[in-house]
C-alpha cells in the first residue's frame, strides 16, 4: 500500500507556491551523486522542515529505493515506471526519514515515454517545498531528467578525468537551456593531490557551492539504509550538507564547531561559502 492513501488533484492549490525541481546529475558513475540526492532531501526535510520528495530518476538502474530500504514488492509495489506507464504518480509515493521518495522500478517490461516526467512532477509542485531528482549517468536517460529541473547541480570528484567528463552533462543542460547552479565536488581525499576550487572552476566556468570531504561513516550509513545526516548528524559531511541545504532554503548558515575549525582541511572550505551566499540571495529571491 501506498504512503498517500488518499488524493484530491483537484484540491485548490491557487495560494500555494510551486515547489523548485533540482536534479543532480553526472556523465559518470561513482560520483555519489545519488548519496547527496537523498542527503540534500534528508537535510531539507529534518533539519529546515521543508516538504520534500525525492524521485529516482535512474530509469535502467534505479539506486534509492536500495538505499533506504523500499524494495519489498509487496509494500513498494507501484514505481516512477508506473507513473510513467500512465498510473497516478501519487500511488508512487513514500514516506522514508520525514520525506517523500518515489522509487524506479529495478525490471519493467512495459514501454514508457521517460519525456512525460515534467508533466506529472508538474502536478506536484504545489505538495512540496522541494523535488529533488537523481539522474542515471546516462547520457539519453539524463536529457528527461534535465528537461523536468529548473536547476540541475553537476557532481564530480576532484581530479580532471572525472570533472571533464562530468562536465558533459552542464553541456547538456545548456543545450536544453537549463540554468546549472553550482558544481558540487564530492569525496575530497587528498586535497594536496586533487583539483582545488579555482581549479574546477576556471576549468568550469560554474561555482562549486559545495565540497565534501570523504569519510568511512557513508559506508554505515549505506549499511544501516539511512541517510547520514540522520545517522551522523555531527558528521563534516553532514555539516556540509546541511549548509548547502540552507542555501537552496535561502536561510543562513550553521556556524562551524570549535574542532571542525581546528580540522586540517578548514582553509579548503570557505571560497564556496562565498558562492553559496550567492546562491542563498538567489534562491530566497525566488522564493519570495
Amino acid at each position: 500500500m501506498n504512503y498517500i492513501q488518499e488524493f484530491d488533484e483537484k484540491e485548490s492549490v491557487k495560494s500555494v507556491k510551486k515547489a523548485p525541481i533540482l536534479a543532480f546529475v553526472s556523465i559518470k558513475g561513482g560520483v555519489g551523486k545519488t548519496t547527496l540526492a537523498i542527503e540534500t532531501a534528508s537535510s531539507l526535510a529534518n533539519h529546515f522542515g521543508k516538504r520534500v520528495l525525492l524521485v529516482d530518476g535512474n530509469f535502467s538502474a534505479p539506486t534509492i529505493g536500495l538505499y533506504l530500504d523500499l524494495t519489498d514488492k509487496d509494500r513498494y509495489d507501484v514505481t516512477l515506471h508506473d507513473a510513467l506507464f500512465g498510473v497516478g504518480l501519487h500511488n508512487a509515493i513514500y514516506e522514508s526519514h520525514g520525506f517523500d521518495v518515489v522509487p524506479a522500478a529495478q525490471e519493467y517490461k512495459n514501454d514508457i515515454d521517460v519525456y512525460r516526467l515534467e508533466k506529472i512532477l508538474n502536478k506536484m509542485r504545489y505538495r512540496y517545498d522541494f523535488i529533488i531528482l537523481d539522474s542515471s549517468p546516462n547520457y539519453e536517460e539524463m536529457k528527461p531528467i534535465i528537461a523536468a529541473a529548473d536547476k540541475v547541480f553537476v557532481v564530480t570528484t576532484p581530479d580532471e578525468p572525472t570533472l571533464i567528463t562530468s562536465l558533459k552533462a552542464a553541456k547538456i543542460a545548456r543545450q536544453q537551456q537549463t540554468p546549472v547552479a553550482g558544481i558540487i565536488v564530492n569525496r575530497i581525499r587528498s586535497p594536496k593531490h586533487e583539483m582545488d576550487l579555482d581549479e574546477i572552476e576556471k576549468a568550469s566556468g560554474i561555482p562549486v557551492v559545495a565540497r565534501i570531504k570523504d569519510h568511512d561513516k557513508i559506508a554505515a550509513a549505506t549499511y544501516h539504509k539511512e541517510p547520514m545526516t540522520i545517522h551522523d548528524e555531527g558528521n563534516v559531511i553532514s555539516h556540509e550538507i546541511r549548509n548547502f541545504a540552507s542555501a537552496l532554503c535561502g536561510t543562513p548558515e550553521k556556524p562551524r564547531g570549535f574542532f571542525d575549525r581546528l580540522l586540517p582541511f578548514r582553509d579548503l572550505f570557505k571560497k564556496e561559502e562565498v558562492n553559496r551566499e550567492i546562491m542563498r540571495q538567489n534562491m530566497y529571491e525566488e522564493q519570495m
